[in-house]
């Protein structure tokens, strides 16, 4: 049976995702590897070149053939100030977001707690924490989002329309995280960080919402990391509970506003741009 239209036309996007894998396995290869064996600045140096490497070369194709045309499909376009204003109030929403459904799932699903820590090995030493949240913060909003916002979902919401390539992409990015018991965190930001970026036009939003929400998740990399609650279904539903269902239910209807606000924006940018 051959795909449909339809999923076939989705096909090349898995390339830049098989590269991305490669790069990935590489990277924290050699970090892992070198930084457990006591040489944590050439692990670090190593991935340093791995990265710009990448970046340089696959990403950017800096001075190859096809050059511009990558730079349009990744949207690296200035966000201009309307824009950056609407993405970095969206920061505090997304961040509440983010944690009042991490506080709801954690309390209906028993999530292991390693599904928290992913590079426990690695922050075991001051080394390995440094490595972490450089590329939590610096490396991976800026790959992740040129791979996953540029080279994936912009070229699907060109065959499928912004919606299904917002959703569908954002379902390949949580995939990709290898996490299926914080599915639906990864799940959630993937949807935000596509939506910004389409609504702006602008990569940069996306960088700019991954970064922000990378480094407050980085911030736990130094502190002894929480007790995960019980289920309600151990201890029955406890004003905790409450409270973080309020706070999904109030920053759902905040970031509601804040998209057909990001959208207008955008909008407006394009009528700019093609009466010039």
């Amino acid at each position: 049976m051959h795909p449909s239209p339809r999923w076939r036309a989705a096909l090349p996007v898995f390339r830049p995702l098989g590269v991305f894998f490669l790069w990935n396995l590489a990277t924290w290869g050699v970090i892992l590897g070198l930084v457990l064996a006591g040489h944590a600045l050439a692990g670090l140096a190593a991935a340093v070149v791995l990265f710009a490497v990448y970046l340089r070369v696959y990403l950017l194709r800096v001075g190859r053939p096809g050059e511009l045309r990558r730079w349009a499909t990744l949207r690296l376009r200035p966000l201009g100030r309307d824009a950056a204003v609407g993405t970095l109030t969206a920061v505090p929403v997304l961040l509440a977001l983010a944690w009042s459904l991490g506080e709801v799932w954690t309390r209906l699903v028993p999530v292991p707690p390693e599904s928290f820590r992913p590079f426990d090995e690695l922050t075991r030493t001051a080394e390995g924490r440094l490595a972490v949240v450089l590329f939590a913060v610096v490396a991976a909003p800026l790959v992740e989002e040129f791979v996953f916002r540029g080279l994936v979902q912009r070229p699907l919401e060109r065959r499928w329309g912004p919606a299904p390539a917002i959703g569908f992409t954002a379902l390949l990015f949580a995939l990709v995280h290898a996490l299926p018991w914080v599915l639906p965190m990864h799940l959630l930001l993937g949807v935000a960080f596509g939506f910004v970026v389409y609504a702006t036009r602008s990569v940069w939003a996306g960088v700019l919402l991954h970064a922000a929400n990378n480094s407050f998740a980085a911030l736990g990399i130094a502190a002894e990391p929480p007790e995960l609650p019980a289920t309600v279904w151990r201890t029955g539903v406890t004003a905790d509970f409450w409270i973080a269902l309020a706070v999904l239910v109030l920053a759902s209807g905040v970031a509601r506003g804040l998209a057909g606000r990001l959208l207008r924006t955008g909008h407006a940018r394009r009528a700019e741009a093609a009466s010039r």
